[in-house]
């Protein structure tokens, strides 16, 4: 009585597991460099809207820090000569 083995022919099987086996760690790198681009363009994209929320785009000083920092300035003047009114300072030594 002979042997027969459940997954067939056992050296054609070893020889489709060694041929699958040896296209793996290119399928893996494949796969690993994609997960990399897509890692950078999502980390790029994020870093590019925080820049953008926080003003820091090359937009000049219309940007939204630039207008803030502006808008901080002058009243920090105007509240300055309020406080040198209500309060008869002519100069502020520090």
């Amino acid at each position: 009585m002979h042997r027969v083995d459940a997954v067939g022919n056992s050296l054609g099987v070893l020889r489709k597991l060694a041929e699958g086996i040896g296209s793996l760690p290119g399928w893996c790198k494949g796969v690993r460099q994609k997960k990399t681009e897509t890692h950078r363009k999502i980390i790029e994209g994020s870093q590019k809207a925080c820049r953008d929320s926080l003003g820091d785009s090359p937009k000049g000083s219309e940007s939204s820090l630039g207008t803030h920092w502006e808008i901080t300035g002058e009243e920090t003047k105007r509240l300055t000569a309020s406080m040198s009114k209500v309060t008869g300072l002519v100069e502020v030594r520090s």
